[in-house]
């Protein structure tokens, strides 16, 4: 088996994001998405449609963000806007952007009346020297200045994300000065992730031991004025009074399928003797190769129960930026499936996990507990058994007193055929991480 930590999941299922296409024009010297830049496609409309449609029929999701490249250039945004707003099946209508183009006022409402409700602007220095420098566009930080401007005087949402490098490392606290006075629901911090530069021969990279002080003091400066912040891709025992800041959890992700081919892997020195290392991924394997293990850096937090390996990630929910509660989702069409089965074989329904390529759900009888999977029917991979829509198998018995394979071939039994029963034929999951297929690739120049 696998450790959660070589590899990178969506794992807060309650938002979806969608790439709706791969242009940009900033060049931002840490760009994860560079190589994919006017080669990527997007998501089709048609794709993007069908999304929509299954989230009205089954509430799956209650945020979507919309996302590049540089989402603003896209030609037929509102169209992906409009349809998403006229759905009525989102809370939250998010825009993942440089703010570049909302500089126009006009532009910036418009956006809102299209249904934006939240703006998650891309801000990675203080100033224009910094900005600039980092963007590659000489006047890219007054145009982002009097983007935030506009969304300020409009009402709407604000958030704000800043890439960790060692371009911004010295600055990280006046960033945070520089977005107070636009009042921002919060910021988010994330540490770079080399995507194609695996050996950092840009040296983007920090040392942990510079990074970690010039980040507590930012997210000092940040709880001072009543910002909350999220952190991603740092250990969270170096964030010290700000360990709860860390959030490693990213949304189900509509994406080119190759975007994913590139994802660095984490790993940790502590990982089964930390009590966050179910939550923490460590640090990446790039880093690592430059930097070493920071076995005398990293403090783990002595484990108070025993470890075990997160296998389907974490179960995370959405959030809210204006701090109200956010209740978990019932995922009632999921729920249906399996409804009744625990308590005609006498035993529990634990947990239910849904991701876009899996649904999970975690029976315990007696002293023993068992997870029955669903994927996406697919005649060509094995399985218990396959109903309209889903291949059905078991995993992860667990009968340490040989005493519950009765009990648990029961409830295996009784999942299977209430799922048979039960499943309508459209309910859809998707054993890819994102899109495939030549279709979503643009065709490159000859050189």
């Amino acid at each position: 088996m696998q450790s959660y930590k070589g590899r990178f999941e969506p794992t807060r299922f309650s938002d979806l994001t969608v790439t709706v296409d791969f242009h940009c024009h900033s060049a931002c010297r840490f760009c994860i998405a560079a190589e994919g830049l006017n080669y990527f496609r997007g998501v089709p409309f048609d794709r993007f449609k069908e999304a929509v449609d299954d989230n009205v029929r089954h509430r799956r999701y209650r945020r979507v963000t919309f996302t590049g490249g540089e989402v603003t250039l896209e030609e037929k945004l509102f169209d992906y806007l409009v349809y998403a707003r006229d759905s009525k099946s989102f809370d939250h209508i998010r825009l993942q952007t440089n703010g570049r183009l909302l500089a126009d006022r006009s532009f910036a409402e418009r956006l809102m009346e299209a249904g934006v409700d939240e703006f998650f602007v891309s801000l990675h220095g203080p100033n224009a020297a910094v900005q600039d420098h980092i963007a590659q566009r000489p006047g890219g930080f007054d145009e982002t200045m009097r983007g935030l401007e506009n969304l300020r005087a409009l009402g709407a949402c604000i958030l704000t994300n800043t890439v960790l490098t060692t371009l911004n490392v010295d600055h990280l606290a006046a960033i945070v000065d520089t977005v107070f006075p636009f009042r921002p629901a919060g910021m988010e911090w994330w540490n770079y992730l080399p995507m194609e530069d695996y050996a950092d021969e840009r040296g983007l990279l920090v040392p942990m031991a510079r990074l970690a002080p010039a980040l507590v003091a930012a997210l000092d400066r940040a709880h001072s004025l009543g910002i909350e912040c999220r952190v991603k891709y740092v250990p969270q025992c170096l964030l010290g009074a700000h360990a709860e800041a860390m959030d490693n959890a990213q949304p189900d992700v509509v994406i080119v399928e190759a975007f994913y081919e590139v994802y660095p892997e984490f790993a940790c020195l502590y990982e089964a003797k930390c009590e966050h290392a179910e939550t923490c991924l460590g640090l990446t394997h790039p880093y690592i190769e430059k930097f070493g293990w920071e076995a005398d850096l990293l403090q783990p937090v002595p484990r108070s129960r025993p470890w075990q390996e997160p296998e389907y990630g974490l179960p995370v929910e959405s959030d809210a930026p204006d701090g109200s509660e956010v209740p978990p989702s019932e995922l009632p069409a999921w729920r249906a499936l399996i409804e009744g089965v625990a308590e005609s074989t006498g035993a529990r329904l634990e947990e239910m996990l849904l991701t876009r390529r899996a649904c999970i759900y975690r029976f315990a009888a007696g002293a023993g507990s068992v997870d029955v999977v669903l994927e996406a029917r697919d005649e060509a991979r094995p399985a218990l058994h396959r109903s309209a829509s889903f291949n059905i198998y078991y995993k992860n018995v667990r009968d340490e007193r040989g005493e519950a394979k009765e009990a648990l071939t029961s409830v295996i039994r009784a999942a299977v055929e209430a799922i048979d029963a039960r499943d309508p034929g459209g309910l859809h999951l998707d054993g890819r991480k994102g899109l495939v297929g030549s279709e979503y690739f643009r065709r490159r120049a000859r050189r």
